[in-house]
């Protein structure tokens, strides 16, 4: 038996191994969020605290940055039933939680709000693995950004995967690399292929849908399913638009948005529809009456500016005043 200590909210992705993966931001991007059963348990080789990085020793921390409070802490720290740390793919989101504040507050207070968190949740022999564990995800995290300031990287998709893969298992070591970070190579490496595949002109239009089909199959049920919720929305919105075109009532469209996500959520969508009807039904009055102005040839061009902005004012509150004027600037942008 198993047993973890955190949450996992939905207010960042706990990426395990974020650090890595930037290194392909921008070429791949799926939610890598831990499951709540934990990674096998793996050796945690030791190692001396990462670039030189120790804790203040002085037991009081400072407040949370701003970016941390009122948030719930992403991924965990899990023991097994004989109280040994297990370290995992949630414990790197954990600790990538607490150093997305970097820039906010030195990292040697965030490694040690890290070590604090580990000594409150587990016994003294797993906060001590935990925090063994810290230290080579802190020498990992300075491993990837030396090279990659020297510009080691490689161009190639394929071969950068590999350049991760082999700079884990220098840090961490064979055994605690796959606990860390298999899945996770798993994933990455069926999305180049759906990238292959997508690419490949020599397909066709029904052999391409099912290759990419078969490479969903491969991926493991908790992905599949955090994308299909992660697209749900577009897929909605695009099912609403159709309806709209098609003539369907309020009532149709908000049975289409209630069964997708339930009465309130449908409820919310709908009166954000009115507000949004309410306001762009006022844009419409207030440039009539700003075009008439404009087009009035006895008025001097200071005083027509003045009365557009006094229109503007009486008009529209001070949030819907920044978004008239964003409208206008689009309109105004050349095509």
């Amino acid at each position: 038996m198993r047993r973890g200590v955190g949450r996992t909210s939905g207010r960042r992705l706990a990426i395990a191994g974020a650090l890595g993966l930037a290194v392909l931001a921008g070429w791949l991007a799926y939610d890598r969020r831990p499951e709540r059963t934990l990674a096998p348990a793996a050796p945690i080789p030791a190692a001396p605290a990462a670039s030189g990085i120790e804790s203040p020793q002085d037991a009081t921390l400072p407040p949370l940055p701003a970016s941390l409070r009122d948030t719930e802490v992403d991924g965990a720290l899990g023991v097994d039933s004989q109280g040994r740390f297990v370290p995992g793919p949630e414990a790197l989101a954990l600790f990538e939680y607490f150093f997305s504040a970097t820039g906010e507050e030195p990292e040697a207070t965030i490694r040690a709000r890290i070590v604090a968190h580990a000594r409150s949740v587990l016994p003294p022999a797993a906060a001590a693995e935990a925090e063994a564990l810290l230290d080579l995800h802190l020498r990992y995290r300075e491993h990837v950004r030396e090279l990659t300031t020297r510009g080691e990287p490689p161009e190639d998709l394929e071969r950068r995967l590999q350049w991760i893969r082999e700079a884990r298992r220098q840090i961490f070591g064979p055994d605690l690399a796959a606990a860390l970070f298999a899945e996770e190579e798993a994933v990455t490496a069926i999305d180049l292929e759906r990238r292959r595949v997508a690419k490949d002109e020599t397909l066709g239009a029904a052999e391409r849908e099912l290759r990419l089909e078969a490479l969903e199959a491969r991926l493991p049920e908790r992905v599949r399913q955090t994308r299909r919720s992660a697209s749900a929305p577009a897929m909605v919105a695009k099912e609403v638009d159709a309806l709209r075109e098609s003539g369907a009532t309020e009532a149709e469209i908000f049975a289409a948005r209630e069964r997708a996500f339930g009465s309130e959520a449908a409820g919310r969508l709908a009166a954000l529809d009115r507000e949004q009807a309410e306001f762009a039904a006022r844009v419409a009055s207030w440039r009539s009456e700003r075009d008439a102005i404009l087009a009035d040839p006895g008025l001097p061009a200071e005083e027509r500016q003045a009365r557009i902005e006094a229109l503007r004012d009486e008009r529209f509150s001070e949030a819907e005043r920044l978004r008239v004027r964003a409208l206008e600037a689009l309109a105004e942008r050349p095509r």
